[in-house]
């Protein structure tokens, strides 16, 4: 839903904000992996092949550019067509048996960010999300399963979206509609690797 600021002080985005943030979500992976941040990424871990990492892109938009409408959320006062961007990645880890991915907002004015789309149970074979998927959906914040675009207040302040793709070792998370912690610590302990790209989003005064 729509956060307005009288909920919460917004949370001004800054690198190091989001490094914190990073550092306790990929917490969850092994000691065998570095965590390393960049401008345009904010977030990123290392694979086991430096020449060949672990990368996700998306043809929608790039890492650290806008969302488009064509992905804002369609209620609580936005208008947009809620229709999740393409997300593709390459150089899947060794050993991998499945995906999730965990799309937030760390911008918004709530403890612990805002969680818009969660994704598990993506097969180890799959290399594209794309809008409606068959794979299993948790719930979001806004209370729904399924993709939730970008609803930011509407003070012109840039939000910032991580899209963050883990590969784990089991192929299967028990439980439908989980939710953003059940998730976590369903996978604490099986991560291979991880990847992220950040979209940004907008509302104006």
């Amino acid at each position: 839903m729509r956060i307005t600021n009288r909920l919460a002080k917004p949370m001004p985005w800054k690198i190091a904000v989001l490094a914190g943030t990073g550092v306790l979500v990929l917490g969850l992976l092994t000691l065998s992996f570095l965590l390393s941040l960049s401008r345009t990424s904010h977030v990123a871990l290392a694979s086991g092949n430096a020449l060949n990492p672990f990368t996700i892109t998306s043809p929608d938009f790039q890492d650290g550019g806008p969302l488009s409408t064509k992905q804002e959320f369609n209620q609580f006062g936005c208008t947009g067509s809620n229709i999740a961007p393409e997300l593709d990645w390459t150089n899947v880890p060794a050993g991998t048996k499945s995906f999730v991915m965990l799309m937030s907002d760390y911008d918004a004015p709530v403890a612990g960010g805002f969680h818009h789309w969660i994704v598990y149970n993506i097969p180890a074979g799959v290399r594209q999300l794309e809008g409606n998927n068959p794979f299993t959906e948790g719930t979001t914040s806004f209370g729904i399963t399924g993709y939730g675009g970008p609803c930011p207040p509407a003070t012109g302040e840039i939000h910032h979206y991580l899209f963050l793709l883990y590969a784990i070792d089991i192929a299967h998370l028990g439980g439908q509609a989980l939710k953003f912690d059940q998730v976590v610590n369903r996978i604490r302990s099986h991560v291979l690797g991880a990847t992220s790209i950040i979209g940004t989003f907008h509302l104006p005064l």
